[in-house]
């Protein structure tokens, strides 16, 4: 139904364009801020907070309020909340608002949700507890966060001590024992690691293939510390394996390498961190199931590990053999094809996603359940295709249905320079607005 142009017009005026993560470009409301990969599904914060996922939604965890087999193209997660960062896990997605508050959705095995009142939610559900975290982490069947104080919390499954309290399984967060302050934390399989203020790394949980970094192969059920006395900026953990960039931009990685995923150049387990071959200068890192990637300042992609489903993005120039069927792979850094320019990475288990310079998101790899979110589902994407563009966000449609027209008034005669080039550059962004919002509405301005 077409929506009367003069109230239309006017309530688009109204509404703000979101700046992009670094605060130096204004993105569309329906730009892409940041992307998560999870176990068979991704999901993405948009540019003015609204969240969206895709793929597996098997119990919930896309969020958009149903449960279904696969949703193939983003949907907005239900509900008014705007989010600063969104993890997807393995079949639970968390996120935080700007209060510090986290809900989390999808299954809540073991706890995994932090509710002890839900088992399975198709739509965000607060954590309890009324903690305020900073950043947050959805693994395989529990989650963790780093509170603004820098105290770490961790709930739901217990394996092998991955919650690091020491306790059994826990559906409401339980500090993590030692008294740590962290800044961030990243949550795998069986195994947790977070870096503390002074940027030294702490492991714990399952170390039998070298994930903790420990120099060892034993469980360790609360904080350990990383062997070799680096200092990292960002760290990311996934089923046997852990990577992380250091403060001189430096990447390293500890763990299993079977697939070459610690990109060092050989196919082995190493229980202390190595670095990655190449000499590159990184800024993010992502680990998947048995791939690595990692951003290079200049803006450049690139990833090493299992090709298996073509999540490396690039032609890989080894072959693996630890399964029936050999497969591609690479032990060392490959460049993700194309010409994109990235500003940051997450790795799911068989897939990469990554936000492009300009605000669009881009997937590659393993597709059977539609978390490429380019409308397809089944076999592999070999090299970076755009999402599809997502819904309007749910607040903007809340203001195009129920904000009531203005008043416009004569605008008063500006004299100086200053004051109308102010008066144009204002001009020009509400124009810009105008546009792309009657574009979605399909209306003309």
């Amino acid at each position: 139904m077409r929506v009367p142009r003069l109230p239309m017009v006017l309530c688009l005026v109204a509404l703000p364009l979101a700046c992009s993560p670094d605060g130096t470009a204004p993105l569309p409301p329906q730009a892409f801020a940041a992307v998560s990969g999870g176990f068979l599904y991704t999901c993405a914060v948009l540019g003015e907070g609204s969240g969206v996922c895709w793929g597996d939604n098997g119990v919930g965890q896309v969020g958009n309020g149903i449960v279904s087999t696969i949703e193939p193209s983003p949907r907005s997660v239900s509900g008014p909340l705007l989010f600063t960062q969104i993890d997807a896990g393995d079949r639970q997605t968390c996120g935080l608002i700007p209060s510090g508050a986290a809900y989390c959705w999808g299954l809540s095995a073991e706890g995994a949700l932090g509710s002890d009142t839900s088992t399975r939610s198709p739509v965000p559900i607060p954590v309890s507890g009324g903690l305020t975290f900073k950043q947050i982490s959805a693994g395989w069947d529990y989650t963790c966060g780093v509170t603004t104080a820098g105290a770490a919390y961790c709930w739901g499954a217990n394996d092998n001590g991955k919650l690091g309290s020491g306790t059994v399984n826990a559906p409401t967060p339980v500090p993590v024992t030692g008294g740590h302050a962290f800044q961030t934390i990243t949550t795998g399989q069986y195994h947790t690691c977070a870096i503390a203020t002074n940027g030294s790394a702490y492991c714990w949980g399952a170390g039998r293939g070298g994930e903790l970094g420990t120099g060892d192969s034993v469980d360790v059920p609360t904080p350990a510390l990383v062997a070799g006395g680096l200092h990292f900026k960002t760290m990311d953990a996934a089923w046997g394996h852990t990577c992380g960039i250091t403060t001189t931009g430096a990447a390293y990685c500890w763990g299993g390498g079977v697939d070459g995923e610690l990109g060092n150049g050989s196919r082995d387990f190493r229980y202390v961190p190595v670095a990655v071959s190449g000499n590159h200068i990184f800024s993010a890192i992502a680990v998947g199931l048995h791939h690595s990637c990692a951003l290079a300042t200049s803006g450049q992609l690139f990833c090493w590990g299992s090709n298996a489903t073509a999540q490396l993005g690039g032609a890989a120039g080894e072959t693996c053999a630890n399964a029936p069927t050999p497969y591609p792979c690479s032990s060392t850094p490959i460049l993700v094809t194309g010409d994109h320019l990235f500003l940051s990475v997450s790795a799911g288990a068989f897939h990469t996603c990554a936000i492009a310079r300009g605000g669009g998101a881009f997937c590659w790899g393993g597709n059977d359940s539609g978390q490429i979110g380019n409308g397809a589902t089944g076999g592999s994407v070999a090299t970076p295709v755009e999402v599809h563009e997502p819904p309007i966000p749910t607040p903007y449609l809340a203001l195009l249905c129920s904000a009531p027209p203005f008043r416009l008034r004569r605008p008063r005669v500006l004299r100086d320079d200053h004051a109308l080039r102010q008066r144009a550059s204002t001009q020009r962004r509400l124009a810009a607005e105008i546009r792309f919002l009657a574009m979605l509405a399909e209306i003309e301005p």
